[in-house]
């Protein structure tokens, strides 16, 4: 009677401790929605904005610079637990630097824009002189100032998209001498800041040939990159008593303007060269791995997949992890990409599974990465300013290494 005793209350003990974990993890869940959801939704009305302003990052460059503020405090706090120490205006100048000359160079256009604008000034006053005739009426002449200018538009927009790759459209607009046979909504559309004629749709895709402006916006990334690390050894050399500690502080001070500058920067070209929605899309699927690794591995759980680094993970997380990843990747091929350009997305099933595998598995390699500069330097959280999840640093770790993986798959029209 007594071992039947004892083995009834080691069942109870046992399905109790169950209960309790599951309530814990829905407890936690509840927790983290009702804080996730109106950020999420706040980044929705974010995006919108942003996709319905005249240039890309008008409404996310200053959001996520506010962010990228907290990645840096974070950063260094990190570095300054584990004894590293550099030069707190070296790290915000080379973050900053990179993340903003890489917005600005979405501008690389412009010149085209002021060409354009001069060219539809001066058509009138050239049509005026070249017609030399007093018996011309005031009607027929502005029938012909009006053409004039149309067909200067037109030629402007042949322009603009032959140096954005469109060799095949350019071929057959000139052929047809300089005249697109576009409909007069097509003349009509806005020019957004990067110079290519704007869908009308607010979360219009670019063409495709927008990797020129990314390849150009990598240019100055990787300038920033170089000035930061300069500074870096001029502020070390500045400050240079004893030796001891000098190369350490310097290599912490390349390894922030990379890790925050340089990933973050992937977050910026995804947005101008491939639009909002692949970069809404790219944080479904990081996020969505997320939750699926969280909620499966609390559940079921019971093979750790990084004991040393993160207690936490299995291997059963990590595949529902990858398994949400996939979903997420279905739901913004079947879903967000036709409801964003009203049109099915090209990208084929396999391309679908190679995106949530691979943005899914960068992202989880993103949260050890971080997890792995915790542990280093014995913190638990990157820091106390979102609560329910830690830091921003706890929340921008997938992110950081999924957005080149993200960017790298639609630059290889593997997602489209």
């Amino acid at each position: 009677m007594k071992t039947l005793s004892l083995a009834r209350r080691r069942a109870l003990l046992a399905s109790s401790a169950k209960v309790e974990q599951y309530f814990w993890v829905l407890t936690m869940l509840i927790w983290r929605l009702s804080i996730g959801i109106p950020v999420v939704a706040a980044l929705v009305g974010l995006c919108y904005l942003d996709a319905k302003a005249p240039a890309p990052g008008l409404a996310l460059i200053p959001f996520f610079l506010i962010c990228v503020y907290f990645l840096c405090k974070e950063a260094l706090l990190l570095l300054n637990a584990g004894g590293i120490y550099p030069r707190r205006t070296t790290i915000y100048f080379g973050v900053f630097g990179t993340i903003l000359l890489c917005w600005a160079s979405s501008y690389n256009s412009l010149p085209l824009l002021i060409e354009l604008e001069r060219t539809l000034a001066e058509a009138p006053s050239q049509t005026l002189a070249e017609t030399g005739n007093d018996d011309v009426s005031e009607d027929a002449k502005k029938d012909e100032e009006i053409a004039r200018a149309l067909e200067a538009l037109e030629t402007a927009s042949v322009a603009l998209r032959s140096l954005q790759g469109d060799e095949a459209e350019t071929g057959e607009n000139a052929a047809n001498g300089g005249k697109s046979g576009k409909s007069v909504e097509r003349r009509d559309a806005d020019f957004d800041g990067r110079g290519e004629l704007a869908s009308r749709s607010f979360w219009a895709f670019s063409d495709g040939a927008q990797w020129k402006t990314a390849a150009f916006a990598s240019v100055h990334t990787l300038l920033a990159i170089a000035a930061g690390v300069l500074i870096a050894f001029v502020g070390e050399m500045l400050r240079f008593k004893l030796p001891g500690g000098h190369l350490i502080n310097l290599t912490g001070a390349v390894f922030a303007i990379v890790y925050v500058g340089l990933l973050g920067s992937f977050l910026v070209m995804l947005r101008i060269a491939y639009g909002v929605p692949a970069l809404v899309s790219m944080i479904i699927v990081a996020k969505l791995c997320d939750v699926g690794a969280y909620t499966v591995g609390r559940l079921i759980g019971r093979h750790k997949m990084a004991p040393s680094l993160s207690p936490g993970k299995t291997i059963e997380g990590a595949i529902g992890g990858i398994a949400f990843a996939i979903f997420g990747a279905w739901l913004s091929v079947a879903v967000l990409f036709p409801l964003a350009t009203g049109s099915p997305s090209q990208t084929t099933w396999v391309g679908v599974v190679i995106y949530g595998l691979a943005v899914g598995l960068a992202g989880m390699l993103g949260d050890l990465a971080e997890s792995l500069i915790k542990r280093d330097v014995m913190r638990k959280d990157s820091g106390t300013n979102v609560p329910g999840f830690g830091g921003f640093l706890d929340i921008y770790d997938s992110l950081l290494l999924a957005a080149p993986v993200a960017f790298g798959l639609w630059a290889f029209h593997v997602i489209k």
